[in-house]
């Protein structure tokens, strides 16, 4: 028997009905934002089996949705995913929209949003991409591409791939202007590049970078000559937005975009001193790690959203300590990574089965530390100097001693690196920099081979000895 028309209509509306009101969406709500959510689907081109089987297995799997504070959490990525697929239609109504890749210095990002009073739209949509196909749908940015245009097997940046065929074939609109933070990754400003010599000059580029030249155990962020040198490239680059948008970003904008960053990284911070210090830990790694998603973006939703999912969770955390309920039971050893596991939420639940937590779900600066860093009156020096204080954009020396330092912030147990294997800076330094970050701390680090944007590119069962040795070292050799 075929099923009419209509019904099949409605049964594919259901299962998206059931999406939104698995995270939090009701009523009229819902009803709204459903037609939002169909085109955000066909943006990311999601089928109604994808939708259908998140419902029943991606999100309920990696995800604990007895917490409102993390349905919250991914309806607020969701929100910004259904922001990344209207940049086309806003470009059609006339209004600027800047793109960025990951990571950025988000307190720029948002100053463009503020300045344009809602006439200017900003987005990450390559992250956005990535981040909700691989951390809710369990799809790969691999999966996305159909025939590539960079060759997978060079070991490209998933996330750098994914921006150039979804530009390619028109996924993602053309902005009017994309702001490219080459401090990082040396390979985004060549994926715009290339993109440019592909598609045309459909749009502007402006880069920032700075060369990695400093001397090994330069402290770069006290570097005064450093840091002049990049506070110039980041003016300068907002001239050249400013010049193709025809927003002006003042100190007012800069300023109110570094309080509600700030605002937010202390929610963050206080969140992760709850979690890592509680015995038994009340999160996951994946959970701990979702709420920092805006730590190195810009939601052009802003940030109320997931400032409620913080202030949620955070309530929720501390009932659950004050019960002595948690993931897994006292004692059991926690492990810190860095690396983002939001994306490989498998890795996750691979270490709890063995019986160990993931916690620290990057190493990152601090909202303390990051204010300590707020004296200049001039901000783009500020924000310079916040850029030269993330241990993966300085020297290896320089990240040593951040790194350390941060380490001993916190009881942990262990450090779990790799999954940067595609990155000719991070994945290059990383082997050597674990070295002296474990003679310096005493604490054991191990290493596991991957690519946290592409998990499709190997099968979890691959990874399971080394997962399960490194959950008997740290649960045997009695470190713990």
């Amino acid at each position: 028997m075929v099923m009419p028309e209509s019904g099949a209509q409605n049964m594919r509306e259901d299962i998206h009905r059931e999406f939104l009101g698995l995270l939090g969406w009701q009523g009229e709500e819902l009803e709204r934002f459903l037609p939002d959510w169909r085109r955000t689907a066909d943006y990311l081109g999601l089928t109604d089996g994808d939708v259908r089987y998140a419902v029943a297995e991606g999100i309920p799997a990696h995800w604990d949705l007895t917490l409102a504070g993390v349905r919250k959490c991914i309806a607020a990525c969701i929100r910004e995913a259904a922001e990344a697929a209207k940049m086309g239609l806003y470009r059609q109504r006339g209004d600027p929209v800047l793109y960025s890749n990951m990571p950025a210095a988000p307190v720029c990002m948002y100053a463009n949003k503020l300045a344009g009073g809602g006439r200017l739209h900003i987005s990450h949509p390559d992250f956005i991409m990535a981040t909700v196909l691989n951390a809710f749908f369990s799809k790969g940015c691999g999966e996305f591409s159909g025939a590539p245009c960079m060759n997978a097997d060079c070991r490209h940046c998933g996330m750098n791939r994914l921006r150039a065929d979804a530009g390619r074939n028109g996924r993602i609109a053309p902005p009017t202007i994309t702001w490219n933070w080459g401090l990082h990754c040396n390979e985004a400003p060549k994926t715009e590049e290339m993109l440019r010599c592909i598609q045309g000059n459909e749009w502007n580029d402006v880069f920032i970078t700075i060369p990695h030249d400093a001397p090994l155990g330069d402290r770069e962020a006290e570097d005064e000559d450093r840091v002049d040198y990049l506070a110039s490239e980041i003016r300068l680059g907002q001239e050249q937005v400013t010049a193709c948008t025809g927003v002006a970003v003042e100190q007012e904008h800069l300023r109110r975009a570094m309080d509600e960053y700030i605002a937010y990284m202390r929610r963050v911070e206080v969140l992760t001193n709850l979690v890592v210090g509680a015995d038994p830990q009340p999160l996951t790694g994946n959970e701990l790690t979702l709420f920092g998603v805006c730590m190195e973006v810009s939601f052009d939703i802003g940030f109320s959203y997931i400032d409620d999912a913080l202030d949620t969770v955070i309530e929720e955390v501390r009932g659950r300590i004050a019960r002595g309920e948690g993931v897994l039971p006292k004692g059991a050893p926690k492990l810190a990574c860095d690396f983002n596991p939001l994306n490989v939420p498998w890795v996750d639940g691979a270490f709890r089965e063995n019986g160990v937590n993931l916690t620290l779900g990057r190493i990152f600066q601090p909202a303390s530390s990051l204010s300590d860093l707020l004296g200049d009156d001039d901000l783009y020096r500020t924000i310079a100097r916040q850029s030269l204080s993330d241990p993966n954009a300085v020297n290896m020396r320089d990240q040593v001693e951040i790194v350390t330092k941060l380490l001993r912030r916190y009881t942990i147990n262990g450090v779990l690196y790799g999954f940067f294997a595609f990155d000719r800076w991070i994945g290059a330094l990383q082997k050597t920099a674990i070295q002296i970050i474990e003679a310096r701390t005493n604490i054991p680090h191990f290493y596991l081979e991957g690519d946290f944007w592409d998990a499709d590119r190997y099968r979890p069962e691959e990874k399971m000895a080394v997962i399960r040795s490194i959950c008997n070292c740290l649960k045997i050799s009695g470190i713990a």
